[in-house]
């Protein structure tokens, strides 16, 4: 019968070491999904501006073209998440893996 509560203890600890890494990309893919959309809009607005005759001021945002926004960026908005999250994945396994194998071997005297 104490197997299972050391198997959950097992698994309890590496939700501890899990958990601070899905926080983080909670905040962090969204913010790198949108971000990357809001900078390809806004370069293709910019270049708009630039083929009309219309580039004002570096700091002014650019005009609102009269041609439709490609749907594009939407997917690779998209995209720029989902490989972020891919490599989020990656970092966190490693990380929690070294955190792990630290934490069983006995320090050296």
């Amino acid at each position: 019968m104490s197997e299972p509560s050391e198997t959950s203890n097992s698994l309890g600890s590496k939700r501890a070491f899990y958990e601070p890494w899905f926080k983080a990309w909670l905040i962090l893919m969204p913010t790198v999904g949108l971000g990357s959309y809001y900078l390809t809009r806004n370069a293709w607005r910019r270049i708009q501006a630039i083929l009309q005759g219309e580039a004002g001021s570096v700091w002014d945002a650019p005009p609102i073209p009269e041609a439709t926004e490609p749907t594009s960026f939407i997917f690779y908005g998209i995209t720029a998440a989902l490989i972020f999250s891919f490599f989020w994945i990656i970092i966190a396994r490693l990380y929690v893996a070294a955190q792990a194998s630290q934490r069983s071997k006995p320090p050296h005297e």
